[in-house]
Formats: C-alpha cells, sequence, structure tokens
C-alpha cells in the first residue's frame, strides 16, 4: 500500500485501480480470519461441557455460519484473481479483447462451480453427493486457466523481447525480469491449489485448514509483482518513434510497448515521458 500510494502522479489513474483491489482483497481477508477465530472461540473456548468430543466434531459441521462464510470469502477471492490475471493477459495483448474471451469463459466456470459448491455443502458437505465431481470440475478449470493466462503472458513477453533483442543486438531477453515475476506469483497460487486438491482427494482433513492458508496465499499473490517492482526500481517510458520503449533503471531493461494508437487503450499518452513507480 504505502508503494501505491507514493507512486508517480502520472500514472494516478491504475494507481487507484491497485489501491481498490488491495483494499478489497485486504478485507476479505480480515473477515476470512475473523471467521477462523471464530470458529476456534465456538470450538474450544465455547464448547459446552457436557457434549462429548464437541472440539472434534464441531469442524464436520458444515451448516455453521462460519464455515459458510469462509467459503464465500474463498470463492470470492478466487474470482477477484482471475479478474486480475485477465486484466493483464489483455494489457500485455495490448487491449486485444479477442485474448481474453477463452480466459472469460474458464473464469466464469470455475467460479460458478465454487459457489455451487458453496451453496450445496451445508446440506450434503465436502465429501458425499455430487460436490466431489463439481470439486474436481472447477480445480481442472482453476488449473486451466492460471496456466493458460501464466503461460501466455509469458510467452507473449518472451516473443516481444526476442523481437527486441533482433533489432538492438541484446543476446539476453530483455523481459526476462518480468517473464520471472509472472511466473513466480502463479507458480506459487497454482502449487497451493494443488496441495489443497491433493489434500482433499487423499481424504486428508488437512485440506478444510488449507483452504485458510490458500486464502491468504489468494489475495497476496496478485500484490507480489506491485511490491517487487516497486522495491527494486522504477519504469522509464520514453517516446521513440512510432513506439515506445521502456527501461527499467535498475537494470536497463528496454522493451517495446505499444503504438501511440495501442497504448492509449491504457488512457496514456505515447507522446510523453514518465517515470512509474
Amino acid at each position: 500500500m504505502f508503494i501505491l500510494l507514493h507512486g508517480r502522479k502520472r500514472f494516478a489513474t491504475l494507481r487507484r485501480v491497485l489501491i481498490a483491489i488491495s483494499t478489497i482483497l485486504f478485507l476479505l481477508c480480515t473477515i476470512h480470519v475473523a471467521a477462523s477465530l471464530r470458529q476456534l472461540l465456538e470450538a474450544f473456548v465455547y464448547a459446552p461441557p457436557d457434549v462429548p468430543n464437541y472440539s472434534t466434531t464441531y469442524w464436520l459441521n458444515f451448516t455453521l455460519a462460519p464455515y459458510i462464510i469462509k467459503d464465500a470469502l474463498w470463492d470470492t477471492l478466487l474470482l477477484i484473481q482471475y479478474c486480475i490475471l485477465i486484466w493483464r493477459l489483455y494489457v500485455v495483448f495490448l487491449c486485444d479483447w479477442r485474448v481474453v474471451v477463452f480466459p472469460i469463459i474458464l473464469a466464469i466456470s470455475s467460479a460458478a462451480c465454487a459457489y455451487a459448491i458453496t451453496a450445496l455443502s451445508p446440506t450434503v458437505g465436502f465429501y458425499h453427493s455430487v460436490a466431489p465431481k463439481i470439486i474436481v470440475g472447477a480445480w481442472v478449470l482453476d488449473l486451466l486457466l492460471n496456466v493458460s493466462i501464466t503461460g501466455g503472458i509469458a510467452l507473449r513477453l518472451w516473443w516481444v523481447g526476442r523481437k527486441t533483442a533482433t533489432l538492438t543486438g541484446h543476446r539476453t531477453n530483455q523481459y526476462a525480469y518480468s517473464i520471472y515475476l509472472i511466473i513466480e506469483s502463479g507458480a506459487i497460487f497454482m502449487a497451493t491449489n494443488i496441495l489443497v486438491f491433493a489434500l482433499y482427494i487423499s481424504n486428508s482433513p488437512a485440506s478444510l485448514p488449507m483452504l485458510d492458508v490458500g486464502s491468504q496465499i489468494a489475495a497476496l499473490t496478485p500484490l507480489l509483482i506491485v511490491v517487487q517492482v516497486g522495491l527494486t526500481g522504477r519504469y522509464r517510458i520514453l517516446k521513440t518513434g512510432p513506439a515506445t520503449t521502456a527501461l527499467m533503471t535498475q537494470d536497463g531493461i528496454s522493451f517495446p510497448v505499444a503504438t501511440e494508437e495501442q497504448y492509449s487503450c491504457q488512457g496514456v499518452p505515447a507522446s510523453r515521458t514518465y517515470d512509474v513507480a
């Protein structure tokens, strides 16, 4: 939040969007932690002394309000994560809406499955009836969405970096740093989802507490790029003729961004020079 609040004024619109997204993510995480605390209090502090094994059976009661709230928050965090990933893909491909049609379909389908599980869990639980089939379907859609978007962004940056290297004579891909950031944030979230799913299909009781960890990771991974870029340096965008060129001050990375007409889709005129924190 400090990085966003103290960024350059010339990208104020983009910073306001990121501040709003960050605030929503942190708010949802705080509500999730509060619901977890309520569960701990109900299971161990407010446990009725005349009910045997209450603290154990409490965690198997999926009709309780904290459970439903946490499941809905997990679904919402996933949906926000999808929106951020699709937005990144849209921007990297210079606002070409055709690129994001398939990811949007996957995101809507995955979110629908997730909310369906939340609606069904109070009555059928997570391990009975149609719930396992829906969970498997949601996980497959989620994995496909993350892999396709992360891979699409990385391949796009690699391709542009390769073209730039041919024109400038560089031997290394000038987009390597950005590719590492994209792959890193995507890999962290995908690894968490794979672990949760592995615990679920093995009928491990650890799958439910792991969702608590996954919810926090789902909120933090979209912000990794903002933090890393803000802490390691600035981006400088210069007008160099028919296309713009961005230079990252800490390691001299340069790459073409877009033409003036294409770049206007982000609300930034290409005929000016910017320093972006």
